[in-house]
């Protein structure tokens, strides 16, 4: 909806900055999607982003009232005056659709001139609300539209015939609209006609065979309710938008019709001159709809704003709305909804509408108040904070369906036994899951989809195994996925083993785990060379590593992709951080880099290095793994980086030197590695 700044001020008499303006009509839920100063001209253009349910806001009236309803002022009030005419209209209007247009209205207005010009003021705002000028006419009727929201549509009266009837249309029936389109209509479409054929297709565009042009001297002007359903969706089904349409399908006031009959004979007498005839109503009153009386208990609008508001203020807000308190008890309210209100139908509505015009941000924020018998257990809490802290590690939760698909299982070579549903929900659904893996590789294939090339996503939540002993098990798995081979400047290299090993060691230490060990993985979906199984207390509580090639295979992912999974309530252990005196001295660090013959574990290396590097050491990392054709025959190259540092004195260089000897005599000793230059 777009309009001038002037425009809306006119109707509510009052200074106020564009910000402001902007502010106050994006609390109100009208959000402003642009503004605009236009050049030459003192005067901003507003663009605003309307929701469906508000048809009421689709003219500066209703966004008037929205604004003088904030600021408790007045809108000025529209003439519903015309000089009375003794002339009675030639043309008959009938209503055979009486349901789908309940309330016609109509006029004919006779030698006026066509061929004026309107006052520049029309025209500026038909072309900043986006409506093309055409002629004197229309653009009066289009201006009213834009001004009070009420369509309306003009017929060329020595082009139509005596007998007007607002009916279905024909199966097949054809219409040339005024876009030059034909279209063939079918029984669902409401037609304006005469004795011959369809004049205009309702609410929607008129047809060319009458239409207005600059020789037209008298006219037949229409204003008419049609009900929104009918409307609805027609205009989209035939590829056709007009600002008619847009506003007929969300609802217009049905008590509009005849005062924009009466703005619009007025314009068109100051203007073009000419006589008119009396106006005329065509109505079936039981088929308008019926003004709406909603009961509000104020003790529950209290409770659900959170505050008391005092019903003196609470009746200005409505007496701004032009909603009507019809019965005033002691904590009960019964509101008559105002016409153009097609959005409000239950009491929870009229709350909204009180917490809108007080604004959001003035609602007082009140602590939540809590039973002293609310518990939480202390695994729920842990987990909450294990999920915090894997959060934090850049890794975004995901959650999956507990159902997966059964061939998706077979397809991952997944055989352990499964629980199969009686009523899945869809043939996709069908069993429960084994494992969180299925369902973070069908989220990572998703997001593939949509062009990302890095991700880390996690989930915790149950799995489910046909066993003796537990049918439910917590888990916690993640996957990292690094395809991006357009790296920055800013970029780390490419996403590995070794920094998936590093979250992990991280991870087990930030829960102080005790007794952990590290051996070579079975794990099914992951690589057998490079993946590690997690011990404790002889038990496997986990796994990680990079995919199994059989899976990258079957998915067509690249080798830069990695899993973990834990058994959850298996990393609830208990933080215990000790916080000590950090060191004044100096730290010393040293880099060693080993040529180590045949398959080695890591973590043996890793255990001898630290039992080597005595108790000043402060850090120990592998900073890289090596090999080529020049050591192939050799081994592999393992350069570890140390750091060492005292708490009671400064390191000397023949301190640093006698952990190093030590280091590289055990790992001759130990795996009969050489030191490389």
């Amino acid at each position: 909806m777009k309009f001038l700044k002037s425009h809306l001020l006119e109707k509510v008499p009052m200074k106020i900055d564009t910000s402001k303006l902007e502010s106050e009509l994006t609390r109100l839920g009208l959000e402003v999607d642009s503004i605009e100063k236009l050049k030459n001209k003192s005067d901003v253009l507003f663009d605003l982003d309307l929701t469906p349910n508000r048809g009421d806001c689709f003219s500066v009236l209703g966004i008037a009232r929205e604004l003088a309803a904030v600021n408790n002022k007045k809108i000025k009030k529209e003439s519903n005056g015309l000089i009375a005419s003794k002339l009675s209209p030639n043309s008959k209007v009938k209503i055979s659709a009486k349901a789908a247009c309940p309330r016609y209205c109509f006029i004919e207005i006779y030698n006026l001139d066509n061929t004026k010009k309107l006052p520049s003021f029309i025209k500026e705002r038909l072309e900043a609300g986006g409506i093309n000028s055409i002629n004197p006419v229309v653009d009066i009727l289009n201006y009213v539209m834009l001004d009070l929201g009420q369509p309306m549509h003009a017929f060329d009266l020595n082009k139509i015939g005596k007998q007007i009837n607002v009916r279905f249309a024909k199966s097949k029936e054809k219409i040339h609209l005024l876009d030059e389109s034909s279209k063939v209509l079918n029984d669902k479409c409401l037609v304006i006609s005469d004795e011959k054929e369809p004049l205009a297709f309702a609410g929607i565009m008129g047809g060319i065979k009458s239409s207005v042009s600059a020789t037209t001297d008298s006219v037949f002007i229409e204003s008419a309710f049609f009900a929104p359903n009918i409307i609805r969706g027609k205009a989209r089904n035939f590829n056709i938008q007009t600002d008619s349409s847009q506003r007929f399908e969300r609802g217009v006031d049905y008590n509009l019709q005849s005062l924009a009959l009466v703005k619009a004979t007025n314009l068109i007498k100051e203007y073009l001159s000419g006589t008119y005839s009396k106006i005329s109503t065509v109505e079936t009153k039981s088929n308008l709809p019926r003004q709406k009386l909603i009961d509000l208990d104020l003790n529950h609008l209290n409770k659900k704003l959170g505050f008391e508001i005092k019903l003196t203020k609470l009746k200005k807000y409505f007496e701004a709305l032009e909603f009507k308190i019809e019965r005033n008890k002691k904590n009960s309210l019964k509101i008559k909804i105002p016409s153009h209100r097609f959005d409000i139908e239950i009491e929870e509505d009229l709350v909204e509408e009180i917490a809108r015009l007080e604004g959001y941000d003035n609602i007082p924020s009140i602590d939540l108040k809590t039973s002293s018998s609310t518990f939480r257990s202390s695994n729920y809490t842990q987990t909450l904070n294990l999920k915090k802290y894997i959060a934090n590690q850049g890794f975004q939760e995901v959650i999956n369906y507990s159902f997966v698909n059964k061939k998706s299982l077979k397809e991952l070579d997944i055989s352990e036994e499964l629980i199969e549903l009686k009523n899945p929900l869809n043939e996709n659904l069908e069993v429960m899951r084994t494992s969180l893996f299925p369902g973070l590789l069908k989220t990572l294939k998703s997001n593939l989809n949509r062009g990302e090339n890095f991700m880390k996503i996690f989930e915790e939540g149950k799995v489910f195994k046909k066993t003796f002993s537990a049918r439910e098990q917590n888990m916690l798995s993640g996957l990292i996925f690094d395809q991006d081979k357009k790296k920055n400047w800013s970029s780390k290299k490419q996403f590995s083993f070794f920094d998936l090993k590093k979250f992990i060691v991280d991870l087990l230490n930030h829960l102080s785990a005790k007794e952990i060990v590290f051996q070579q993985s079975k794990n099914a979906f992951l690589h057998p060379n490079i993946s590690i199984d997690v011990i404790k207390n002889k038990q496997i509580i986990g796994s990680f590593g990079r995919i199994h090639p059989k899976i990258n295979k079957s998915i067509g992912l690249k080798k830069n992709f990695f899993y973990y999974e834990f058994l959850t309530d298996a990393l609830n252990f208990k933080n215990k951080y000790k916080i000590s005196e950090s060191s004044k001295y100096p730290s010393v660090q040293r880099d060693l880099s080993f040529v180590i013959p045949g398959e080695t574990q890591f973590d043996n290396l890793d255990k001898l290095a630290r039992k080597l590097a005595g108790p000043n050491l402060v850090n120990l990392k592998l900073f890289d793994l090596y090999e080529s054709s020049e050591i192939k025959n050799q081994g592999s190259s393992f350069a570890f980086n140390f750091t060492w540092q005292s708490k009671f004195k400064t390191l000397e260089d023949k301190d640093i030197d006698v952990l190093v000897n030590s280091i590289v005599q055990g790992f001759k000793e130990k795996f009969n590695a050489t030191l490389r230059s």
